[in-house]
Parts: C-alpha cells; structure tokens; sequence
C-alpha cells in the first residue's frame, strides 16, 4: 500500500505539471483545442487525489490531511466543470485564479501525506511490525 501512496503522489505531481502547463496556455489564448484533454487530465488528477486520500486514511494517516485532501479534490472538480459559467464577464479571471489556488493547495497535502503515516509504515519498513522493538535490544 505504501507503495502505492508514493506512486499516485507522484503520478498526481506529473498531471498537476501537465495541468499547469496547459493552463498557462489557455490564459495566454493558445492550445485552446486541448481544453477537452485538460478536463481528462484534471478528472484523473482529482480522481488521484481521491484515492491517495482514500489509502492514506487507510494507512493511518491523520484525519485532518485526508479530509482536507478529499474534500480540494472534490472542489477542484465542480470548479473544474463548472468554471465557464461562474462569474461570466470581465470578472470571470477570479475563477480561474480560484481554480488555480486550489490545484496548487491540492500538492502540498498530497506531497507531505506519505510523511504524516504513522512510524513502522514507510518505504523501509519492511517485515517489521509499526512499533515492534528488534529483538536483543
């Protein structure tokens, strides 16, 4: 599972790139026949999130980072879909600095939850038990 984490907090790092990438390019009037493909690339993203969160609860990760993470993802995703129609007009630049900030709050909790697992459950923990003493100590 620890694995697991690590993998999806990088592949949601690669997509959040990707997705930044491509945002800048639609603020900037260009690649504008890709915005099918950044709606794809962001439902994975939030779809990463979601499980990232979902196996870090598992893990034993605080509650606090897991809900926290859930609940951006889910934002990111109703502002993702929704954001052509909210605030139409010469306001319509606050949205998708909204919409931005939330991409960019995703990243940190997603980057520190593997951090946040309880001692025994990292990478080189391996065939010990979390909290076991070795032996002869």
């Amino acid at each position: 599972m620890i694995r697991g984490i690590f993998a999806l907090r990088a592949i949601s790092g690669v997509i959040f790139l990707t997705q930044l990438t491509l945002g800048i390019l639609f603020w900037t009037g260009h690649a504008l026949s890709l915005i099918p493909l950044h709606m794809i690339l962001g439902s994975l993203f939030v779809v990463s999130l979601l499980t990232l969160a979902g196996l870090g609860a598992r893990a034993g990760a605080p509650r606090a980072p897991v809900v926290a993470l859930a609940s951006v993802a889910v934002i990111i995703l109703v502002v993702g879909f929704t954001q052509t129609r909210l605030v139409p007009g010469p306001y319509h630049w606050v949205i998708r600095v909204v919409h931005l900030a939330l991409g960019m709050l995703a990243m940190p909790i997603a980057g520190r939850l593997p951090a946040l697992l309880p001692s025994g459950s990292g990478p080189f923990a391996r065939g010990r038990d979390a909290g076991s003493v070795p032996q002869g100590v």
